[in-house]
């Protein structure tokens, strides 16, 4: 496959998607575009990035990425779906790669969409893809594990740093892996620059694969405070998740299914013994969990 230099970003806006086009920008290997709907309120991006406004018909679509060699999707939730849209109009545009929206647990892992069906979100999304490389598109879905240092902050992972609180799935000793915000933004560009290693398939990366209580003893040392511990069962967890999120159609019980499935003992979330990771084929170094807990303490 010949170079890609020009990427489109698609969810720049959010969270994890403005980090991305930071780094896309930073590696100073590609011309940056973040699509943006056309009613939507500007945003300031680094210099050199192109604002394309769409409205999101099939023909605006196309037109938006025109030119472009890839799109990376950083969307979320419901409009999860509408990622059809953007690869019918990236294979009506002759764009050469797409990354759909993972960024996250091993939704390829069957027993994690046993645990969490709704995965299968993104299970349809990889599939409607594969049946798309026949028209030149290829892909890449890249899992990085729960993203560490702002899933940390807002308290997701079971740690809640204000309060000096823990909540234990299990033994707390099941390894899984994470990406900090950094690592996962480099995984982009890695994936980006790497297109023949990265062609068709899922790639692993992480900066560092820890425990629940390993997590625990560094926030404790570094806080220097005793913390109180809870402790969970997460077969329980993930039962009730279901239940709400499938037949009470609870929104806000996501979030709390996808954490207790990742530290169940079948969610498959220890990539690095699992499936191998590819931090060095994508140029990606590890990062100390002490040193990055100490980073997350010092912002709250």
């Amino acid at each position: 496959m010949s170079d890609i230099k020009k990427v489109v970003v698609v969810g720049g806006t959010g969270n994890l998607g403005e980090h991305i086009v930071q780094a896309l920008v930073a590696s100073g290997a590609f011309t940056v575009s973040v699509l943006t709907r056309s009613s939507s309120s500007r945003r300031a991006f680094p210099a050199g990035v192109q604002i394309l406004d769409t409205d999101y018909s099939p023909s605006s679509l196309e037109a938006a990425f025109n030119g472009q060699d890839a799109v990376v999707s950083v969307v979320a939730g419901a409009a999860l779906g509408e990622q059809r849209k953007l690869i019918d109009a990236a294979v009506a545009a002759g764009v050469k790669r797409f990354i759909p929206s993972e960024f996250g647990s091993n939704t390829d892992n069957k027993e994690a969409q046993e645990l969490v069906p709704i995965f299968s979100r993104k299970v349809e999304i990889k599939d409607y893809l594969e049946s798309q490389t026949g028209n030149g598109l290829t892909w890449t879905g890249i899992v990085t594990g729960p993203v560490f240092d702002r899933s940390l902050k807002l308290g997701v992972l079971g740690f809640d740093i204000l309060a000096r609180r823990a909540t234990i799935y299990d033994s707390g000793d099941r390894p899984f892996t994470a990406s900090t915000v950094a690592q996962v933004s480099s995984a982009v560009v890695g994936v980006l620059q790497n297109p023949d290693k990265t062609e068709n398939k899922y790639v692993y990366v992480g900066s560092f694969t820890t425990t629940q209580n390993e997590i625990l003893a560094a926030l404790e040392a570094v806080t220097g405070d005793s913390w109180t511990v809870e402790k969970t069962n997460s077969t329980e967890k993930v039962e009730a998740g279901k239940e709400q999120v499938l037949k009470r159609r609870d929104s806000t019980a996501i979030r709390p299914l996808i954490t207790a499935a990742m530290y169940h003992e079948r969610s498959g979330s220890d990539f690095e013994t699992e499936v191998g990771l590819s931090n060095e084929a994508l140029g990606l170094s590890k990062e100390d969990l002490t040193t990055v807990i100490k980073q997350v303490v010092s912002e709250i």
